[in-house]
Order: C-alpha cells, then sequence, then structure tokens
C-alpha cells in the first residue's frame, strides 16, 4: 500500500475496534501502528499493522505508556495521531494528552470530558442536566438504603455498572437483569464482593429492532463533521448484548434524536469520534438515550463499506487537514459479526427461516472476514482460545 500520509497512527488496544481502525487507516495509505495486551490480537495480525507492540495491561500501566510513547516520538520526525478503543484506555490516554501534546494529536475528548460519557453516575447526571430523554435509574444513596430503593423498582430490573469496562472483564455481560427481588438482592450482593459500585435502570420496553445507533466526529474545534445511522436487527445476548446484524438507517428518520445529541454533546465540549445508541420506548414512543461512547467503536468499519469513512476523517481532522462536513452515505446495507448472530439466531427461533433467510441480504461487511486481509479472521479461532484460557 502506498503511503500516502508522513504523520503515522498509533491504535492502543484490538480486538474487532482496533481492527476496524487499522483497516480503515491502512486502506488510505497511513502507516498504523498497534499497541495490545497480547500477542494474540486481530489488530495485531492484520496485514494493514505496520508495526507491533505488546504492553500487558498497558491501561493501568500508565508510566510504560508514557515512556513508549517518548520512545517513539523520538524516533518519528511527525506527528503521530493516537486513537483509543476502549473506556479505560481513553481516561488514561486523555490524561497523557497534556503532557505529550506537543508530540502527538489525541483523537479523543479531554480527562473531564471523557469521564462524564464513561463514568455512569456522571453521565446520568449530565442528561438530566441538559434534559436529554433517557431511561428511569435509581441510585441507594438517593434513598438512604436498599430496602427503600426495592420499595420504588419495578421488575424486570436492569443492574449495570457505573464503570462498565471493569465490570465486563469480571463478569462477561453488560449488567445483570433481575425479573424479582430474590434476583436483584443476589445480583447486588455479588457485586458489591466484587468491590463493583452499581446503578439500577428500568428496562426500556421494545425489541431488539426498536434501538438504534448514531456514530460520528467533532472535530478538534467542537463542530459536527460527519454522521452514520444505523438500526439494530439482532444482537448476542439477547435485548443486552452487541450488535450481531444492524443496517445503516437515513439519519433523517432520526433526526429530532440526532439534532438533541449534537446538542448535548456540544454543551460538553466533546470533540472526536463518538457512537450513541438509543432505543425507542413502546410505551410513550420517544427516544431513551442508553449510552455515549467517547471513543471509536466495534462497527467502525461498516460506515465505511457505506462510503463514510468517519476513522480516516478524524485522521485528517487530527493532523490540520480541512473535512467537509457529510452525512451522506449508502442506506439499507448491512453488517454482521457472523458466530454472534448466529447465536442470537438460535435462541431467538429465527434459524432457517424465510424471515432469516432475508434478512443475511445485502451484507456488505463482516466483524472480522476482509477479503484483502484474511489472516485475522483465518485465525480467530486461535485469539478466541487465548481468551478462554486467560479467563
Amino acid at each position: 500500500m502506498t503511503r500516502r500520509f508522513k504523520e503515522p497512527a498509533i491504535v492502543f488496544g484490538g480486538g474487532m475496534n482496533g481492527l476496524g481502525i487499522v483497516r480503515n487507516l491502512w486502506k488510505a495509505g497511513i502507516n498504523v501502528h498497534c499497541v495490545t495486551e497480547r500477542i494474540l490480537d486481530p489488530a495485531l495480525l492484520s496485514r494493514g499493522c505496520y508495526r507491533r507492540t505488546v504492553i500487558p495491561n498497558f491501561r493501568e500501566r500508565r508510566d510504560l505508556v508514557t515512556l513508549f510513547l517518548r520512545n517513539f516520538s523520538a524516533k518519528v520526525s511527525s506527528r503521530p495521531v493516537i486513537f483509543s478503543t476502549d473506556d479505560m484506555g481513553t481516561l488514561m490516554l486523555s490524561d497523557l494528552a497534556n503532557t505529550l501534546k506537543d508530540d502527538y494529536t489525541f483523537v479523543m475528548p479531554s480527562r473531564e470530558v471523557a469521564e462524564t460519557l464513561v463514568v455512569k453516575t456522571k453521565f446520568y447526571d449530565s442528561l438530566k442536566k441538559a434534559s436529554v430523554p433517557f431511561p428511569r435509574v435509581y441510585k441507594v444513596e438517593e434513598f438512604g438504603n436498599m430496602m427503600n430503593l426495592k420499595k420504588m423498582v419495578h421488575y424486570p430490573l436492569f443492574i449495570r455498572p457505573t464503570f462498565s469496562q471493569r465490570f465486563g472483564k469480571m463478569f462477561k455481560r453488560k449488567g445483570f437483569v433481575a425479573a424479582n427481588e430474590k434476583e436483584l438482592d443476589h445480583y447486588y450482593s455479588l457485586a458489591l464482593r466484587q468491590n463493583m459500585d452499581v446503578l439500577f435502570q428500568e428496562i426500556v420496553n421494545g425489541p431488539d429492532t426498536s434501538l438504534y445507533g448514531i456514530a460520528g466526529l467533532f472535530g478538534k474545534a467542537g463542530e459536527p463533521l460527519a454522521f452514520f445511522g444505523y438500526r439494530r436487527l439482532r444482537g448476542w445476548p439477547v435485548m443486552f448484548g452487541n450488535n450481531s446484524l444492524i443496517e445503516s438507517w437515513p439519519l433523517s428518520e432520526l433526526s429530532k434524536t440526532q439534532s438533541i445529541l449534537i446538542e448535548y454533546l456540544r454543551s460538553i465540549g466533546y470533540h472526536g469520534i463518538m457512537e450513541a445508541e438509543f432505543k425507542i420506548d413502546s410505551r410513550d414512543n420517544q427516544f431513551k438515550l442508553l449510552e455515549v461512547n467517547a471513543r471509536s467503536w466495534w462497527q467502525n468499519s461498516f460506515p465505511t463499506k457505506c462510503g463514510q469513512n468517519i476513522v480516516l476523517k478524524a485522521y485528517l481532522d487530527a493532523i490540520g487537514k480541512k473535512v467537509k462536513p457529510s452525512e451522506d452515505y449508502i442506506k439499507g446495507l448491512r453488517w454482521v459479526d457472523a458466530l454472534g448472530d448466529l447465536r442470537s439466531s438460535i435462541q431467538n427461533g429465527e434459524i432457517m427461516r424465510l424471515k432469516w433467510f432475508k434478512s443475511l441480504s445485502r451484507i456488505r461487511d463482516f466483524a472480522f472476514f476482509d477479503i484483502s486481509d484474511p489472516l485475522p479472521f483465518l485465525s480467530r479461532p486461535l485469539w478466541v482460545a487465548g481468551d478462554v484460557i486467560s479467563g
């Protein structure tokens, strides 16, 4: 691949997210350097990864990351651009941004803004202040004790962590669903034993297909530069899992929600790549904001296949190139995580039915497979096995 830009990119974190960033930039002629926790990572296995560095537990090793970045900047003549793939990495890197601002450009918000979106107590407080619709959230401290809180909630109830990534690594899920008081006590005790702070959130009524997302980019000056809309068709685990089949969706049908999102992110001073999830509440037909990721997201390769390379635009904005604001992309195309979607289809009872076959039409992007970069897909059994072995 011919190198078109002198400024290299450094991606902290791998997996599906890191792999997507690598491919988005590599195909545009950018040298991409990857930093991950392990050698068996799909991002490192990509032919688009120009240089590979493994730093175990790098999100908790600010000292090693700082040393790596100082050594790296001493070896290059241009100013590298840094991307993050997860919440913990974003918090750590945003903390380093002021210290290393003369040597690097960070595609992420300030530490304060990142915390507003990552730490869920701060997130919900900011939504309330900005009058953004979101599901009802209960905090133990608001009621004095757990007994008083249980008198106010309705079941089923979603128990979610105040800091999602640590919880996800521990329990391999986004949260717990309590169908009754007994389950609520059980899950709450389980979280407390692991020193996990949790919130209690009402469940927004409606199927998986009532969940929508808006991904985009806010430039260094905070101006909206790119947007992309999608709708979930299936997810795994069902209801409270990740997307397994999504479809590019017209922003014209999400215009009110998009306006609310832009106003909210501007109010907190956001810049960088973002992705937000909303769900239509069947009780009042209103979109409720569920999440805003202060970073790139898993399906970042999908907008590119639809004609909107958000990751590349973030890079170009970072190096000072003019980026024309755009909301133009192909609607109705689909992205799939084949393994997760197969499991979702089996649980839903959709497998091998006519509706299921039709749902697989117009797929243009896959979670790991890319004909021009096959190794991450072909080696997937190896690094999945590594995940199982490591815990």
